[in-house]
């Protein structure tokens, strides 16, 4: 499972050395395509955002095509030269890239955007999901946009917290297969994940779990939650965005 690890700690090299692995996850399967269309529909051109852990910025370059002033927080050497590499490729070149871990962004830098999001990411800061995600409230944004596959807490229940209310909450079934185009492909990639290389009866467990479609592939399937906070002028009408929440999740 993208995102979730397996036996190595979430360090700046390992996410330098999973580059090479998340590119070809991310080629290879459409785990993000509801998550972007949400965005799309919901985010106004102009705003204002900051995403925590952009990766190759598979949602922050969907932003910026559509007008929106975005903030890149990522740290890893490795992460932020795919990030390059796709915004090259796509023509962008209007968004800001910062460096730092979002447990070391100051509280005074995090102030007014119209909207933060964050992406299988919160948990994998030093902080803890929990301390990460009161952090997130901290900042007091207009909109947060939380995506988590691993962590469901009894806050993100509550129809408000803190000043914020959520507006949208959803989870779905989608995707998360990895393609290989050899089998050492295979094993370079458990022994990237474990720190080793596979011992024979590890091997045998492996190719157990390939299948061939025109592509080497492990199956994987997850549920993600996604969940969307607003801050609403004093007096305005709040409420959940169903007509918009039923229809992706019927997908």
């Amino acid at each position: 499972m993208e995102g979730i690890l397996s036996g190595r700690p979430a360090t700046m090299d390992y996410w330098d050395g999973n580059a090479k692995w998340h590119k070809l996850w991310l080629e290879h399967n459409e785990y993000h395509k509801i998550i972007i269309e949400i965005l799309t529909t919901l985010v106004q051109p102009g705003w204002k955002i900051l995403d925590i852990g952009a990766g190759s910025g598979v949602l922050s370059l969907p932003l910026c095509d559509i007008g929106c002033e975005v903030t890149a927080l990522e740290p890893s050497a490795g992460m932020k030269n795919l990030l390059y590499e796709e915004s090259l490729k796509r023509g962008i070149d209007i968004f800001s890239v910062d460096a730092r871990r979002w447990e070391d962004f100051p509280d005074n830098h995090i102030q007014d955007f119209d909207l933060i999001i964050a992406c299988n990411s919160l948990h994998l800061t030093q902080m803890n999901f929990s301390a990460a995600l009161e952090k997130v409230f901290a900042a007091k944004p207009q909109n947060m946009f939380i995506i988590s596959e691993c962590c469901f807490l009894e806050i993100m229940g509550k129809k408000r917290y803190r000043d914020l209310t959520m507006v949208f909450s959803e989870c779905f079934n989608t995707e998360s297969s990895y393609a290989y185009h050899c089998l050492d492909d295979v094993f370079e990639h458990w022994s990237f994940r474990h720190g080793r290389f596979p011992g024979r009866f590890e091997r045998q467990a492996a190719l157990s779990e390939v299948i061939y479609d025109g592509h080497l592939w492990i199956k994987d399937f997850v549920t993600t939650g996604i969940h969307w906070w607003k801050r609403f002028p004093e007096g305005q009408q709040k409420g959940m965005l169903r007509p918009i929440a039923e229809g992706y999740a019927e997908q």
